[in-house]
């Protein structure tokens, strides 16, 4: 069996250039499509684990598959096909397949999201596309 802590994964950080406020950090801990990158290479599901600071956002974006998202920890408010609510620790979003969606951190501290995927390939489509950046010392 595999375990991990969550704060030991090194994470990357990830902006959408040309969306203000777009920008995270994230991590694949469990994924088939992230040989080598991941804590364990699996086919039966993606996990995506994902940190906001406050008044940053995952922008919209839409998924060949269904995620749930489980707010470990903070405020955000998702978005999806339109309809926004606001999302607490604790509290899970359904993303359906194909349909557009995006998180935001409505809160005072960092906001930290587990994304589920079910098996298979996983491909994302974003208003433009993330690209790692060098977060500030």
């Amino acid at each position: 069996m595999n375990s991990l802590r969550l704060d030991s994964l090194a994470l990357e950080a990830v902006e959408q250039e040309g969306i203000e406020g777009a920008r995270w950090l994230g991590s694949f801990p469990f994924s088939a499509d992230r040989p080598g990158e991941t804590v364990t290479d699996t086919t039966d599901y993606t996990v995506v684990y994902n940190e906001l600071d406050p008044g940053t956002k995952i922008g919209t974006h839409r998924d060949s598959v269904d995620e749930l998202v489980y707010v470990i920890a903070g405020t955000v408010e998702a978005t999806v096909e339109g309809e926004t609510t606001a999302t607490a620790t604790g509290e899970l979003v359904v993303a359906p397949a194909d349909v557009p969606h995006s998180v935001r951190n409505t809160g005072g501290e960092t906001a930290r999201l587990l994304g589920f995927f079910p098996s298979g390939d996983v491909e994302s489509t974003f208003e433009t596309e993330p690209a790692p950046y060098d977060e500030p010392d």
